[in-house]
């Protein structure tokens, strides 16, 4: 007869070897791969529901697998997984930025004149924060701030407070009235 595994403890995410022994495997970059996805779609509904709520303009997005962008009138968002060096996501790091000005241009096409040509003003980044992945498993993942001290974020934890600096930063925008 098997005898019952004694208890162990949870592992502590700030332990440096439990967290990189499930993050440095194979399974963790689907993980990481799913867990980013569903922060940009939560980004994104999010968004569009805030734009609609507060009667503005469709937000401009662009994403791909590493990236993601959300323009929301004259301020965006931007989050990018960066890899440093390799695949595994113990190696890389999520870079969360709110800025004030235009990131993602609607796409209008200009002919390229010059006295046509419009440049806007180089954005200005108003709040930005670093995370790292940590989990020891699947169900423990979570989106953690680099030091590793304060308590770690769920996707759509971290999105909501990345679209609460958005509209914070939104907020703080001049408003134009209507002549």
């Amino acid at each position: 007869m098997i005898q019952n595994a004694p208890e162990q403890p949870a592992a502590d995410i700030r332990d440096p070897m439990s967290r990189h022994a499930f993050l440095s495997s194979h399974r963790a970059l689907a993980v990481c791969t799913r867990e980013f996805s569903r922060l940009a779609d939560e980004l994104i509904g999010a968004a569009k529901v805030f734009a609609r709520e507060q009667d503005l303009d469709v937000p401009t997005v662009r994403k791909s697998p590493d990236r993601c962008i959300v323009q929301l009138g004259p301020v965006a968002l931007t989050v990018a997984w960066l890899r440093n060096g390799s695949d595994s996501p113990a190696a890389g790091e999520l870079l969360a930025i709110v800025w004030r000005g235009i990131i993602a241009p609607r796409g209008d096409h200009l002919p390229e004149r010059l006295s046509a040509r419009h440049v806007p003003p180089v954005p200005v980044q108003v709040w930005e924060e670093t995370l790292v992945p940590s989990a020891t498993s699947e169900a423990s993942w979570h989106w953690h701030p680099v030091d590793l001290t304060r308590e770690g974020y769920a996707s759509p934890e971290l999105a909501a407070r990345c679209l609460d600096q958005l509209r914070i930063a939104l907020d703080a925008m001049p408003r134009v009235e209507d002549a």
